[in-house]
């Protein structure tokens, strides 16, 4: 995922409609309200493919209220742990510390809250389903030109499969979650950025 995306679009305008009534858009809307409350604490293995065609892989943990990371496997250096307040994009081979960006200037951290209700979300553009899928678009109002995300969520049973970036330029990226596991045990420390530079710091 390129960095300058994933800080700018990791959420309204307003929801746009997409079906002939207003009561099966609103059950849409809380089929997937549901599905996204329900996910407290989430491991899932994850690929990457960028718009250059090049893959990676890694491991995507979330714990509510929000914390996020994004591990990404070797050689890959990035590394990027959001605390709730904070996200911290790490290059894991720099001796640099890590940059950081307010967490919630991003749209995806909107799976990270305690609470969620897409029809108050301030990153969401536009929603669109079919009997199979429901497609969820995210930009960031303030800075409309770096681009979209569109997560897509499979209804049967309901699951995020992925989500694809659009840069400002037109190019895309695509993140493909594998199954998730849900209602697990994760360490806080994970989520810990002063943790995580002490841990880079002693070769980890």
């Amino acid at each position: 995922m390129n960095r300058r995306f994933f800080i700018t679009a990791l959420g309204a305008l307003s929801l746009v409609s997409f079906g002939t009534f207003a009561s099966a858009q609103n059950a849409v809307v809380d089929e997937l309200n549901a599905y996204l409350n329900s996910l407290q604490s989430v491991t899932a293995r994850f690929t990457q493919e960028s718009a250059d065609g090049s893959t990676v892989a890694g491991t995507f943990y979330l714990k509510k209220p929000g914390k996020m990371r994004f591990e990404y496997d070797p050689p890959s250096p990035a590394l990027l742990v959001a605390d709730g307040s904070a996200l911290a994009v790490f290059d894991r081979k720099s001796n640099r510390g890590p940059q950081r960006y307010p967490q919630n200037s991003t749209p995806l951290s909107l799976l990270a809250r305690p609470e969620i209700d897409i029809r108050r979300s301030k990153f969401v553009q536009l929603l669109e389903a079919s009997s199979a899928e429901i497609h969820l678009t995210m930009f960031d109002p303030d800075e409309p030109g770096n681009g979209t995300i569109k997560m897509i969520f499979d209804r049967e049973p309901m699951a995020l499969v992925e989500w694809i970036v659009t840069e400002g330029s037109g190019l895309q990226s695509t993140v493909r979650l594998g199954p998730l596991s849900t209602d697990i045990s994760l360490s806080s420390a994970l989520f810990s950025i002063p943790l995580t530079i002490r841990e880079l710091e002693n070769g980890g």
